[in-house]
């Protein structure tokens, strides 16, 4: 039974059961004045009664909101460019002359 009170934009006390009404729940708390501290707290929450394809769906919305970038590239591709060489790599870096202590930098 598909509950009417979603109409109303002020209204959060619903169960989401999709995807889509965990996103609409958790931006309708974050209007109210959600604290960024609450978060993770509100995803777990927003996602308790939702089917694994539905998470993983929800999850892949928390990382990205805006979905994928058809123009984006893979880690892999990146370090095929030709701008990127070995000597990018931290373990070709040289060996410090002297020690440092944490002393030095307070």
């Amino acid at each position: 039974m598909e509950d009417w009170r979603l109409s109303d934009p002020a209204y959060t006390a619903f169960e989401p059961t999709t995807v889509q009404e965990a996103i609409i729940r958790f931006r309708r708390l974050q209007s109210r004045g959600l604290s960024p501290w609450r978060y993770p707290e509100c995803f777990v929450e927003c996602a308790r009664k939702l089917p694994p394809a539905e998470v993983a769906k929800f999850e892949e919305w928390i990382v990205n909101p805006q979905g994928e970038d058809a123009n984006a590239i893979t880690v892999q591709e990146f370090r095929a460019l030709p701008v990127y060489g070995s000597e990018d790599d931290e373990k070709t870096l040289p060996k410090p002359i002297c020690p440092e202590s944490a002393a030095e930098h307070l």
